[in-house]
């Protein structure tokens, strides 16, 4: 049985209408229903109120059915699905901490005590009672050879001779009497001064200073020396005694 090509025709206009805009078709048809009933409502209650009370006592009129149209479905494509990205979840992996070392007590070296070194405390210098100090010595026969002198030498600690110092000789016996002396006036050593002895007992010190005095010195040693080098058999004898 063939088909009425107006039905045809208005059956593929419907079926291209989509869904989206029925349900917008439908929603103005609605729409435009429910402005018309406010109409009349607002028209009924407020001009005339008894023929809006006349109208509600009348049956409800029938509403005509609104035609429903069965969309045939055409051979289009089926839809292409578009990938929807699915977010792929990582898991966060969590480091493990490390265990600690626990720091190893290290033991600290006992100090061995160190005995203090004892300062030793120096020792006084006693302080001289002189300045000056003397001893005194015998000449040899043959040192003397036969001279009768006191030899003064005046040295400073290192030994050496030192000039200008005066010295006083005094004696004893006989007469008495005194004499002073100055060192370097001999050329044997800048500390060296002689003085003759003859009968008595002589004594030496230093004026410069405190000084020790040397003494007695004597010439009076009644034995005879021989220098055996020069057969001098009176190198030393009574009154030819020399001493430095």
């Amino acid at each position: 049985m063939g088909q009425n090509p107006t039905m045809t025709g208005l059956k593929k206009e419907l079926a291209t209408i989509s869904n989206q805009q029925w349900t917008v078709l439908i929603s103005l048809l609605a729409l435009v229903n429910m402005v018309v009933l406010g109409g009349l409502v607002w028209l009924l209650t407020i001009q005339s109120p008894g023929a809006f009370r006349r109208v509600l006592a009348q049956a409800p009129a029938t509403r005509t059915p609104f035609p429903t149209f069965t969309t045939t479905p055409t051979g289009l494509p089926p839809p292409t699905s578009i990938g929807t990205f699915v977010p792929t979840w990582t898991p966060t992996i969590t480091p493990t901490p490390l265990p600690t070392d626990t720091p190893t007590a290290t033991s600290v070296p006992s100090r061995t005590p160190i005995r203090a070194t004892a300062v030793p405390v120096p020792t006084e210098t006693p302080t001289p009672a002189y300045d000056y100090v003397g001893t005194v010595r015998q000449l040899t026969a043959c040192e003397n050879a036969g001279k009768h002198h006191i030899f003064a030498y005046v040295r400073d600690p290192a030994g050496n001779g030192l000039p200008g110092v005066k010295m006083r000789v005094y004696w004893e016996g006989g007469s008495g009497g005194e004499a002073v002396l100055t060192t370097g006036t001999k050329m044997e050593n800048p500390g060296l001064a002689d003085f003759a002895m003859f009968k008595g007992s002589y004594f030496v010190e230093v004026l410069d200073g405190s000084s020790q005095v040397i003494g007695p010195i004597s010439p009076d040693i009644p034995v005879n020396e021989l220098c055996a080098e020069t057969d001098n058999g009176v190198a030393n004898s009574l009154y030819h005694y020399s001493l430095k």
